[in-house]
């Protein structure tokens, strides 16, 4: 018997539950995906530029980018792997898949292709990559177990995996969520209690990250800490930053009439956070772990 279903919940409903998840992921980066890179690329690709370097990519090497979006990773991991290597991304977004691949054929490049698919249910054969990556969305995934399965059963042996998950958060930040929190439907404002709620165990801590990682054979468990910054040179690119990313599906929930109103209360609690010229700049934690399939 599962936890969900001792909580009460059948394994149809929580079945359902991922289903809906998924596409609810899909839908809301598919409608930012044409913004994406530029409100939110000064964040995530140099992220994806230290995983490809952490990551230990060599030049031939074929890679797998899960949760691919705009590239971050997967034009970081190209860098490495050079003209002789091969990068595939997947995403659950049509929409990001479409953009990532027209920029990538708009810069000529034959060694990489980008299709939709599903970290749990990889369609690649057996042993396809000597590297798979993800930034920030294996923490996503509804059965990170599954994810982890299809993502050894892809790699080669001794194959490197390497993903990243967000670390503490500059205090202060969560004022201007909780505001836009008491707009959204009750079930979405639910979700977003909590990072328990979410992020998956391997978007938590190290513990639950090593032990899913233990489960699903990988060897070698290595996890370090940087720090980043997202500069905003007012409030209004921060809004557009939300507008442009993961936030975008619950925005989108928020009614018509009251979107305005819901975007007033979150830059009133953003207010305190500005310098003195309305800039800003948000300071997190990113967790890079990488890993070796046993």
């Amino acid at each position: 018997m599962t936890n969900t279903q001792i909580r009460g919940e059948s394994a149809s409903d929580a079945q359902s539950g991922a289903q809906r998840r998924k596409a609810a992921l899909a839908r809301a980066f598919s409608l930012a995906a044409d913004e994406y890179d530029e409100a939110n690329g000064p964040f995530f690709n140099p992220v994806g530029v230290r995983l490809a370097q952490l990551a230990g990519l060599r030049p031939g090497d074929r890679v797998l980018d899960v949760g691919c979006g705009r590239g971050a990773v997967l034009f970081a991991a190209l860098a490495e792997v050079g003209p002789e290597g091969y990068v595939a991304g997947v995403d659950l977004a049509p929409g990001m898949v479409r953009a990532t691949a027209a920029q990538a054929a708009g810069r000529g490049l034959r060694n990489v292709s980008v299709r939709v698919d599903d970290a749990e249910s990889l369609g690649f054969p057996d042993g396809s990559f000597e590297a798979a990556l993800s930034s920030f969305a294996l923490i996503f995934t509804p059965d990170p177990a599954a994810a982890l399965d299809s993502l050894h059963r892809v790699l080669i042996p001794g194959g490197r995996l390497g993903f990243t998950a967000f670390g503490a958060d500059e205090p202060g930040w969560d004022r201007p969520m909780a505001a836009l929190n008491a707009f959204l439907p009750p079930e979405a404002a639910r979700r977003r209690q909590s990072r328990a709620a979410k992020f998956n165990p391997l978007g938590r801590t190290p513990e639950e990250v090593a032990e899913l990682l233990h489960r699903a054979r990988f060897t070698d468990l290595r996890t370090v800490e940087h720090p980043a910054a997202t500069h905003y040179p007012d409030a209004a690119a921060w809004w557009q930053s939300l507008r442009a990313g993961g936030w975008r599906g619950l925005l989108e929930s928020i009614p018509a009439e009251r979107l305005d109103e819901a975007r007033d209360a979150a830059l009133a609690e953003l207010a305190p956070l500005a310098r003195p010229d309305g800039s800003l700049c948000r300071r997190t934690a990113v967790r890079y772990t990488t890993a070796l399939s046993g």
